[in-house]
């Protein structure tokens, strides 16, 4: 019964978000003394769509975080930007190559992303790379909805991109030691300045983090998820003149986790932090990438290249019956080396009512994938599955706006996208065949025509208005486990997103507040399958969609005093999807992985609590930070069957600090009250369903040096 009015409740939530900041950002305005204006929350320069825009000046829906938010809200990893953005859902789970991100309902398991993950305009293509450690970020952008026309492939859903802090002409020299519980040491550090005033620049970061797992496997006596883990970043930037900008960059990781802390849900329910397993699961991962990005500013346009490298090697054992019994347990290899190319030529930034961009894209990938399924349990049998994946791609784009009346923006944009996919694949058995051996070599050829469309009025300076319409498309590709030949492909899948929407900079500008309205249609939907050889396939299912909206804001309570809230309602069924393998209709379903609502509303207060602190070097004022979270993901389902279902549940997170001119002491706690939920369940067919606990409430401190 309850169910029919869902809806109703999401928009009396929206509506108690508006209000709140309403009425909050009214109060702001009565206390307020100082007319000069200085009181005013500071614009966002973003690059969302590929130029320098201010964040209330793109007709689209996009979030930002910026370097300050990062580092007063403790956020290090992609799913701590989950819980800040409005209907973007991240699935951490098993080990880190296991990040399944969900924008308005739209994503990928074990398939390549429908969210593009962007850094420094470097494409990560393979979404097991996604989950490293963000250090020394100067800003981060979420782009819901389909992004097409300017970024092409694999981001019908959306688009993350990740801004590097860059070296400039002052000295930046910093590290963070953090301490916590589950023997937590990690330590950021940063080197930034000039080597010649001007012209030429360097840069070097890095992060180091080492913990014990949240998890104990009880048969082996060992953590089950304990972490290891490096990387680092080397910049070199040349500027000779004002007009042309070269960086080029290279960074690694190297890990060494404990992976796949995962037992029956029953158990997860119960003792959430305990399993037992026969076989130690292990992830070791190590990467490396390399770019080169020129900009060059002529009078009449701008010139952008962006080359791209990126390699990883990617091993993981892990126990696949997730039980003390010695049944069956799979070894994963892959390798992978990607190359990209973009060429942009963009108006320039004065070129009054005509704006464009448009450009040339290309990429290459090469996968090796090894997969041993090993069947002790089954006569001692052992799989081996090998997969030489590779692909290549090009594109070109472009978009236009054009001003008319001097407050209406129209819109146009156009991607052609081209893509080659090829495999050579041999499976194997011994010392006798639970699924026949097989080899065979085959190629498909994918393309897409991506268009947007969209209008943008400016009611006044600091009121827009926003409608559009845009195409979003995921290539086809091939699975690397499966039982029948014909299951070997699967064809690329295409949405259609339809959005208004409103941007608004209120009470000289101590309020911001953002809304939209969302509609996406999606076809020849790739859904990933679980087979009963507890491997996954992924299928062309039919027909979803999603509806639902967004609001999102922050105001200048008062001198110090600020709040961010934001607010995300998404209903995702199936339209069409007949199941083959469980023989079942699910027309009407939920589609998994997608909550009714996420929701943020975080409340920041930093004030001086000394004038002048004569110590530690330090010559200015002593602040005092505090800062409150409170995050809520709403109900959703596991599977596509909705027979496994998540229960909405809330996290806090607190942070109290205090710092100075140069050092900072910060004391922080996520899931304050030790919040129980699940961070993964799922079911191979015949088997009981399983799953693995969320992570149990973290303290530590961090101590922070800059100079």
């Amino acid at each position: 019964m309850f169910e029919k009015y869902k809806p109703k409740r999401a928009v009396l939530g929206l509506l108690a978000t508006l209000g709140l900041l309403a009425c909050l950002g009214a109060q702001a305005v009565a206390g307020e003394t100082d007319e000069s204006g200085a009181m005013q929350l500071e614009p966002m320069v973003v690059t969302a769509e590929k130029r320098k825009e201010n964040l209330q000046d793109v007709p689209s829906s996009i979030s930002a975080i910026t370097d300050t938010q990062i580092i007063d809200s403790g956020i290090s990893t992609l799913q701590d930007v989950s819980n800040r953005i409005p209907n973007l859902f991240v699935c951490n789970w098993g080990f880190r190559g296991n990040s399944f991100v969900f924008v308005r309902g739209l994503g990928a398991v074990n398939n390549d992303p429908a969210v593009g993950f962007y850094v420094d305009d470097v494409n990560y293509m393979d979404s097991r790379v996604f989950d490293s450690n963000l250090f020394d970020i100067e800003r981060i952008e979420v782009l819901r909805g389909p992004q097409g026309t300017l970024y092409g492939r694999n981001s019908l859903a959306g688009v993350i991109n990740i801004i590097t802090k860059k070296p400039d002409n002052e000295f930046h020299v910093g590290a963070d030691q953090t301490f916590g519980n589950y023997g937590l040491m990690e330590t950021d550090m940063h080197l930034r300045g000039p080597i010649v005033d001007d012209t030429l620049f360097f840069g070097f970061s890095g992060n180091i983090e080492q913990r014990d797992g949240y998890s104990r496997n009880d048969y082996l006596d060992k953590d089950g998820d304990d972490r290891n883990d490096k990387s680092g970043r080397a910049q070199l930037r040349w500027t000779p003149t004002d007009r042309l900008d070269v960086l080029a960059q290279v960074d690694g990781e190297q890990l060494d986790d404990g992976a796949f802390p995962v037992t029956s849900l029953n158990q997860v329910d119960s003792d959430p932090h305990n399993f037992s397993h026969n076989v130690e699961g292990e992830h070791q991962r190590n990467s490396v990438g390399t770019s080169l990005k020129v900009g060059y500013d002529a009078d009449m346009l701008g010139f952008t290249s962006i080359t791209g490298y990126r390699h990883y090697d990617d091993d993981v054992i892990n126990d696949q019956d997730f039980t003390a019994a010695d049944l069956y347990w799979a070894k994963e290899r892959v390798r992978d080396d990607q190359f990209s190319q973009e060429f942009r030529l963009s108006s320039p930034g004065d070129s009054g009512v005509w704006q464009w961009i448009g450009g040339l894209y290309g990429f290459s990938e090469d996968k090796d994938h090894y997969l041993q399924m090993n069947y002790p349990g089954f006569g001692g049998v052992v799989e081996d599955a090998h997969s030489d994946l590779e692909s290549y791609g090009y594109a070109a784009f472009g978009q236009i706006t054009r001003t008319v009346f001097d407050k209406l923006d129209v819109t146009g944009g156009l991607r052609l996208d081209y893509e080659h996919r090829s495999i050579d694949y041999k499976r194997e058995s011994a010392p006798f065949a639970i699924n026949p051996d097989l080899t065979f070599s085959d190629s498909i050829d994918n393309s897409a025509v991506l268009p947007k469309f969209q209008l943008a009025y400016h009611w006044t300076d600091s009121i827009m208005t926003y409608a559009g319409v845009s195409r979003g498309y995921r290539s086809g590709g091939f699975n690397t486990g499966f039982t029948s030949i014909a299951d070997a492909s699967f064809d690329p899948e295409y949405s259609w997103n339809y959005e208004i929407g409103a941007k608004t900079s209120l009470l000289d500008n101590r309020l911001m507040l953002n809304a939209s309205v969302f509609y996406i249609d999606l076809s020849d939907q790739q859904v990933t399958q679980l087979l009963p050889t507890a491997n996954t396939i992924v299928q062309n299912v039919g027909r979803s969609r999603s509806r639902g909206f967004e609001v999102e804001g922050n105001v200048l309570l008062a001198e110090g005093l600020t709040m961010d809230a934001s607010f995300g309602y998404t209903d995702a069924e199936f339209m069409k999807y007949e199941d083959p393998l469980a023989g079942a209709d699910y027309k009407g379903n939920k589609v998994p992985l997608a909550p009714e609502y996420t929701f943020n509303v975080a409340l920041q207060y930093r004030r001086p609590i000394m004038d002048h602190f004569d110590m530690f070097w330090s010559d200015g004022p002593l602040n005092l930070l505090v800062r409150g979270e409170l995050q809520g993901i709403g109900d959703f389902y596991w599977n596509t069957a909705n027979s496994i279902k998540e229960d909405a549940h809330k996290l806090v997170n607190l942070r109290l600090g205090l710092e100075s001119e140069h050092f900072d002491l910060t004391f922080w706690v996520k899931n304050l009250f030790n919040a129980h939920y699940r961070a993964v369940a799922f079911e191979f067919p015949g088997s009981d369903p399983v799953g693995q606990a969320g992570d149990p409430r973290t303290f530590g401190l961090t101590l922070s040096g800059r100079f």
